[in-house]
C-alpha cells in the first residue's frame, strides 16, 4: 500500500510530506484547495507525461517520491526482483521535472525508463478521477471492466503475445506471397539457365583439357616437324649429330684422361650429357609414336569450344568462368525451391498460432459470459442504492462475425441499461444521463474494485452530483472497500468524507508573495468541525457540529 508521498516545487507546492494509513483516508478542503494536486503528483511518480510548466515559479526542478509498503503486494515484489530493482521488502519512487524539459525517473534510487514507473503503477494503484464516467460510454472501458471481474488477465496476456507472434507470421507470409509471383518467373529462368548448363561438363579441369587438347591438335603438324627436326638433329644427321659430336669428344678426352687428371670432371659431365640425350631421344620417338593427327577429334572438340564459348557469351562470362557460374546459378535455384517450402511450412505455423489464438479466445470468451449476468445483476443492485431505483444493467457478450479475433479475443462486450421500467435496454451513451452515468460508473467501480489486485485504490472527486442518502451509501460502499484494500477519497460530501478511518484536510497559505499548500491530520475534533463546515459552510452552529459528529459517530461503529 502507499505509505509516503512527498512533493517539493510542484505547482504551487512548495515543501509537502504526508504519510498514509491502511483503510479509507478522505482528503478534504475548500474548492480549489489543492486536493486533486496531490493525485497528480501520485500520477507524475507513476509515470505520466510532464510539462515544465507544472514546475513552482521560482524554482528550477519538481521533485516528487512515494514510498510504497510490499508486505500485501506479492506480484510488486516479485517484478522488483525480477527487474532487480528490489531492497529491502520496499518500493521508493523518485521523480524529478526540470525546467529544461528533462525528466528522470528512479526505483529504489536506481535510475529506470518511465516506462517502468508506470509498471509499477500497474501493479500498485488504480486512480479514478473525477470524470471516470466518461470513459465508460467505451466500448473498450467496458470490455476492460468485463475482464477484471471474470479475471481474465492472465488469459488476455498469453493472447497477447499469441497475437502477436501470429500477426507477425500472418505479414511474413503475405510478404512472401507478395513476391511469388516475381521469384517464381526467377525461378523458370534458373531451372531453365541451369538445365542448359547441366548439358555440359562443367568442371574446371575438363575445360582446362579442352582447350589444352584443341590447342595440341590444331598445332599438331607444327608439333612433329619440330620433334622429328629435334631427333634428327640428335642421332640422324650425317655428319653434325649431337650424339657424335659429343660422343667423340667424349672418347678423346678419356684416352687423355691419364695425362691430364682434371679431365676427368669433362668426361663425368659428357657421360652424363650423352645420357640425357639418349633419354631425350626416346622421349621424341614415343611422342611422334604416338602423336595422333585426328581431324574428327579436333573437329569434335572445337565444337565443344564453340558451344561453351557461345554460352559463356550469353551470360557475358569467359569460358574458364563456366563452372563458377553454374554453381552460383544452381545456389540461387536451391534457395528460390527452399523458399516454396518455407512457404509451405509458414502457412502451417500460421495455422497452428491461429488456432492457439482461437482457442485463447474461447476461453476468455467463455469467462465472459459466466461472468456477465452475475455482474450485471451486481451492478443493478448498487445503482438502485444509488438513486436510480428502477435501473437494470444487461452485459451483452456477443462473439464477432467471421469469429475475427484480435489480442482482445473475438467479443463484442456492451454495457446496457435501462432506467425506467418499461424501457428497453440501450446503449449507456444514450439512455443514461450525465448524472446517471456518473452513478452507474461509480457503482462499477465499487462493485469491481474489490476484484482488482492492486492495493491501493483512490478516488478522485468521483462523487461529483450525488448528494444525500444517496451519498452516505457511497461512503458506505468505500469503506467497506477499505476492508482489503487501501481506500483514499478526495470527497466534498460530509456524507463520504464521515466513513473515512482517517481524514486530511487540505488548505491554501497566502503569504505575502507566494501560496502555499497545507495538509493536516485531522484528530477527531478536528474532523467534527471539517465535516460541520461541508455541512453548513462558513458559518457553523452548535446544531450543525452535533449532527458532524453524529455522523462522524455512526460511521465509526
Amino acid at each position: 500500500m502507499l505509505v509516503g508521498l512527498s512533493v517539493r516545487n510542484l505547482a504551487v507546492v512548495e515543501d509537502l510530506a504526508l504519510n498514509f494509513e491502511p483503510g479509507m483516508t478522505s482528503l478534504t478542503g475548500e474548492t480549489g484547495a489543492g486536493k486533486s494536486m496531490l493525485v497528480d503528483a501520485l500520477s507524475l511518480v507513476l509515470g505520466d507525461r510532464a510539462d515544465s510548466n507544472m514546475i513552482r515559479h521560482g524554482a528550477e526542478r519538481a521533485e516528487i517520491e512515494a514510498d510504497f509498503n510490499l508486505n500485501n503486494n506479492v506480484s510488486l515484489a516479485k517484478w522488483l526482483k525480477d527487474h532487480e530493482l528490489d531492497e529491502e521488502e520496499q518500493c521508493h519512487l523518485r521523480r524529478t521535472i526540470s525546467r529544461d524539459g528533462r525528466s528522470k525517473g528512479y526505483i529504489n534510487g536506481r535510475m529506470v525508463p518511465l516506462a517502468l514507473l508506470r509498471e509499477v503503477s500497474e501493479r500498485s494503484i488504480d486512480i479514478h478521477g473525477q470524470h471516470a464516467h466518461q470513459s465508460l460510454i467505451r466500448p473498450q472501458t467496458q470490455r476492460e471492466i468485463l475482464d477484471i471481474v471474470a479475471d481474465n488477465k492472465a488469459l488476455l496476456d498469453k493472447l497477447k503475445l499469441a497475437y502477436r507472434d501470429w500477426s507477425s507470421s500472418q505479414q511474413a507470409l503475405q510478404q512472401l506471397k507478395s513476391q511469388s509471383d516475381e521469384q517464381r518467373a526467377k525461378q523458370e529462368l534458373l531451372q531453365y539457365q541451369v538445365g542448359e548448363l547441366a548439358n555440359f561438363q562443367l568442371s574446371e579441369s575438363h575445360i582446362q583439357q579442352l582447350l589444352q587438347e584443341q590447342n595440341q591438335l590444331a598445332n599438331a603438324a607444327e608439333l612433329i616437324s619440330t620433334a622429328e627436326a629435334g631427333l634428327h638433329r640428335i642421332f640422324d644427321e650425317e655428319q653434325a649429330a649431337a650424339y657424335d659430336i659429343i660422343n667423340h669428344t667424349l672418347s678423346e678426352l678419356e684416352k687423355l684422361q691419364h695425362v691430364e687428371p682434371r679431365f676427368a670432371s669433362a668426361v663425368e659431365t659428357l657421360n652424363a650429357a650423352i645420357i640425357n640425350l639418349d633419354e631425350t631421344a626416346d622421349e621424341l620417338r614415343q611422342y611422334l609414336d604416338h602423336i595422333d593427327l585426328d581431324p574428327e577429334r579436333l573437329n569434335s572438340i572445337e565444337n565443344e569450344l564453340s558451344q561453351l564459348h557461345d554460352i559463356a557469351r550469353k551470360h557475358q562470362v569467359e569460358v574458364e568462368e563456366l563452372p563458377e557460374l553454374y554453381q552460383e546459378l544452381t545456389a540461387e535455384l536451391d534457395r528460390l525451391s527452399s523458399s516454396e517450402v518455407h512457404l509451405a511450412e509458414l502457412e502451417t505455423q500460421l495455422a497452428e498460432k491461429e488456432k492457439v489464438c482461437r482457442t485463447l479466445s474461447e476461453e476468455i470468451h467463455q469467462k465472459r459470459i459466466k461472468t456477465a449476468k452475475p455482474l450485471a445483476k451486481q451492478i443493478s443492485a448498487s445503482i438502485k442504492q444509488l438513486a436510480i431505483p428502477s435501473g437494470e444493467i444487461d452485459i451483452e457478450v456477443i462473439a464477432n462475425p467471421d469469429q475475427k479475433f484480435s489480442e482482445y479475443g473475438m467479443d463484442s462486450v456492451r454495457i446496457l441499461v435501462r432506467t425506467n421500467p418499461g424501457q428497453p435496454s440501450g446503449e449507456l451513451a444514450k439512455v443514461a444521463s450525465g448524472g446517471e452515468l456518473a452513478r452507474i460508473s461509480l457503482a462499477i467501480q465499487v462493485v469491481t474494485a474489490g476484484k482488482r489486485t492492486v492495493p491501493t485504490l483512490i478516488f478522485d472527486e468521483v462523487d461529483v452530483g450525488i448528494g444525500g442518502s444517496v451519498a452516505e451509501v457511497v461512503g458506505k460502499h468505500l469503506r467497506a472497500l477499505a476492508a482489503t484494500q487501501q481506500v483514499i477519497c478526495i470527497t466534498h460530501l460530509p456524507q463520504v468524507a464521515a466513513q473515512a478511518h482517517h481524514q486530511l484536510q487540505v488548505s491554501k497559505k497566502h503569504l505575502k508573495d507566494s501560496t502555499h499548500i497545507v495538509v493536516d491530520k485531522l484528530d477527531k475534533q478536528q474532523r467534527i468541525e471539517e465535516i460541520a463546515r461541508m455541512l453548513g459552510g462558513v458559518n457553523l452552529t452548535t446544531k450543525t457540529r452535533s449532527h458532524a459528529e453524529e455522523m462522524l459517530d455512526q460511521a465509526q461503529r
